[in-house]
């Protein structure tokens, strides 16, 4: 069964008519054939007593319902990894996660996340580019 769902991902991924990677008002968007499938808010922060340099962290990533299950949140993410990096020329994101969401966690773990602080219900993630 899992094989068949990564197969279908990546079906999905290979054979994505048109993919639009939008950044506006401190969000970011995944466009499939022009339809808003998933989404994340961010804020560009200063250095603070974590990190010495600037970086970028990433908040409310949602795919909507009836896109899920289909490898958009990691098309996101990739498109997310790719403009910190290259447009806005950052080298580390953050951010938080639910303990409990088991299927965010293991999309960021396999994203390259890491946890950088634990907190009663939540952890802190970075991921260094």
């Amino acid at each position: 069964m899992i094989d068949k769902i990564k197969s279908l991902k990546h079906f999905v991924n290979e054979n994505v008519v048109d993919k639009k990677f939008v950044v506006k008002n401190n969000k970011f968007e995944l466009l499939i054939d022009n339809i808003l499938v998933a989404e994340a808010k961010f804020n560009i922060e200063t250095e603070d007593e974590f990190f010495n340099e600037k970086y970028v962290s990433i908040y409310d990533l949602e795919t909507f319902e009836q896109f899920r299950g289909k490898g958009y949140a990691k098309l996101l993410l990739e498109e997310i990894f790719n403009y910190v990096k290259n447009t806005l020329k950052l080298n580390i994101i953050t951010l938080i996660v639910y303990k409990d969401n088991y299927k965010a966690l293991n999309l960021y773990f396999n994203s390259g996340f890491e946890i950088f602080m634990e907190y009663e219900d939540s952890y802190s993630l970075v991921k260094k580019l």
